[in-house]
């Protein structure tokens, strides 16, 4: 083994004590020396001093806590986000399904009342049909009885007294009772003599020489008119008991007589004296009541 030998001698300062030194130590020494510079050199062949690494201490931990802190509140703000999202989705959940069961419950009332409209439409047409018949059944009751006018074709007799002023040629209220007779039988529907209407309460009378109907004096030439079938009327009329004595009468005295079919004729209703309903109230009291007056008399149109 090489004897090593030092790279440079000591100041004058410390030759004293280099030399004093003992030989173990002094070896000892100049050995570690050596290897420090030998591993120095190794590392930095240029000769230079390394630069000192630091450590990553506090500045790391401070980053690291930053981020940490950064993340955590990231996290927390997220999950409060999420919080409020979730609650809106079910606030805008819970208001659809309020809505939807508003809707719904709309829905079915508006089915009822389409059901409750239908039914009451039904009921109205009901009663709207039980009206109308009523109501024509009204009109043809009263066509029948005097209580209303009526229109429609006819026939038209004319009797007169005999010109000869003789008293079997008078016309008498029994001759114009056969003949309102006749033409009830003959199938009229409604029957006028001098334009008073012929009613269930009606009566030809005799009140001196003069005739009297409805309470209302007639004068001659007496006109009886009757609504029927201008087709058949007057001759049916001819067939019955009345056409025939009436016929015979008024051909044995000379008296002036004549049938014509009327294409359209007007009798007046009665006059309200003798369109007096009489009925009972509730408390069982008896009443009347009495329609408008017409007394309007036969128009032929």
């Amino acid at each position: 083994m090489a004897r090593h030998v030092p790279d440079r001698l000591p100041a004058s300062d410390d030759l004293r004590a280099y030399v004093t030194k003992p030989l173990l130590d002094r070896i000892t020494d100049q050995s570690i020396d050596s290897d420090y510079k030998a591993a120095a050199h190794r590392r930095d062949p240029a000769g230079e001093e390394p630069v000192r690494r630091r450590r990553p201490g506090f500045r790391a931990m401070v980053v690291v806590g930053l981020f940490a802190l950064l993340a955590t509140t990231a996290a927390v703000q997220t999950s409060r986000n999420e919080d409020v999202r979730q609650t809106s989705r079910q606030v805008l959940i819970d208001r659809i399904e309020q809505r939807q069961a508003g809707i719904a419950d709309l829905h079915r009332e508006i089915s009822e009342l389409r059901d409750d409209t239908q039914k009451r439409e039904a009921a109205l047409s009901s009663l709207d049909e039980r009206a109308e018949r009523t109501s024509a059944n009204a009109a043809a009751t009263g066509e029948r009885t005097g209580f209303a006018p009526v229109t429609g074709s006819g026939i038209r007799i004319t009797i007169d007294n005999a010109s000869d002023g003789s008293e079997g040629g008078t016309v008498r209220d029994y001759d114009l009772a056969v003949i309102v007779n006749g033409l009830w039988e003959a199938g009229a529907s409604a029957v006028s003599v001098d334009g008073q209407r012929v009613t269930p309460r009606s009566g030809v009378i005799t009140s001196g020489s003069t005739l009297r109907m409805n309470d209302v004096s007639l004068s001659p030439p007496y006109e009886v008119s009757a609504i029927g079938d201008t087709r058949t009327l007057s001759a049916r009329f001819a067939e019955t008991i009345s056409g025939v004595m009436i016929h015979t009468t008024t051909q044995e005295y000379g008296m002036p007589y004549d049938v014509e079919n009327i294409d359209r004729l007007t009798l007046p209703a009665a006059p309200p004296d003798l369109l007096e309903l009489t009925y009972l109230d509730a408390k069982g009291d008896e009443r009347s009541k009495k329609p408008t007056d017409n007394t309007e008399g036969d128009r032929e149109e």
